[in-house]
């Protein structure tokens, strides 16, 4: 089955109306690091009521979005979180994953999601390997959060997963850890070589397809919904669907769409129509 991502990062859209939309799992975003104190994770944006809790309209659309069969993840991460922090987190990926399971399992939620975006750490520039704390921290989580009870996804750039690029890191995560990982949100904009390309996009996720620890089950392509949502990489929503989603079909299994961000599908035009694209 094709899977509908979106994240919810501003209070703008009430989660709750995601509801009766074909959104197959929604990812709260997101939990942080302290910079002072990096293995103190707080919640940010929209569904903080403080560092520590989520807001109670925020708990009651998880519950809601539950019952209708809906799955909502915690996103780890983001653009915001520094190099820095990172590095202070490499060495400490067990007691990372603890901290973050935690904000799952207390809040009854269905699993987190890493979003990383340390390009440095791929590139010899951060001082850590990316490789291994994103090995690490994986592995560790899918200790504490088992499979299938628990989901655990990334959200990496194109860059990451190309073959003999600096930057393509994530072709070892994969290689390693690709058991533990259940799917990619790809991040298919504000990467100007993919950005608004479908024969880019196309073409690329038929070869990450083939990487080791990887499928085209486990691959979505994740875009913005309006042009305001990335400084490159908008399409409309009938040029998804006829350049993007048709060619990866005709060539074989679509795992799925990600967009960013929830709050900018106001009245769930683009989760309807590419719902509809991708059979759901």
């Amino acid at each position: 089955m094709s899977r509908l991502v979106t994240y919810f990062n501003n209070g703008s859209l009430e989660l709750s109306n995601a509801v009766n939309l074909p959104y197959t799992d929604i990812n709260l975003a997101f939990l942080l690091a302290n910079a002072d104190n990096p293995l103190k994770l707080e919640l940010a944006g929209a569904i903080a009521a403080t560092p520590t809790t989520l807001t109670q309209t925020t708990k009651q659309a998880v519950s809601a979005l539950q019952a209708s069969g809906k799955q909502v993840l915690l996103s780890f991460g983001g653009g915001t979180l520094a190099s820095e922090t990172y590095h202070q987190l490499a060495g400490n990926e067990t007691e990372l994953a603890a901290n973050i399971a935690c904000f799952i399992t207390d809040n009854q939620l269905n699993g987190v999601d890493i979003d990383f975006e340390d390009t440095a750490a791929f590139t010899g520039g951060a001082g850590y390997s990316g490789v291994d704390f994103l090995v690490k921290l994986t592995r560790a989580l899918r200790e504490i959060l088992p499979a299938p009870q628990y989901l655990i996804t990334h959200a990496p750039q194109p860059p990451y997963l190309a073959s003999g690029n600096p930057m393509g890191g994530y072709v070892q995560v994969m290689a390693e850890a690709g058991e533990d990982i259940d799917w990619l949100n790809v991040q298919f904009y504000n990467n100007p070589p993919w950005s608004a390309k479908p024969p880019e996009i196309v073409s690329s996720y038929e070869k990450y397809a083939q990487l080791p620890g990887l499928s085209a089950e486990k691959l979505l392509i994740g875009l913005p919904v309006t042009e305001h949502d990335a400084a490159s990489g908008y399409m409309p929503v009938d040029k998804i669907s006829s350049d993007v989603i048709r060619p990866v079909q005709a060539n074989g299994t679509l795992g799925g769409m990600m967009n960013w961000q929830f709050s900018s599908d106001k009245g769930g035009a683009w989760a309807e129509q590419i719902g509809t694209a991708i059979g759901l």
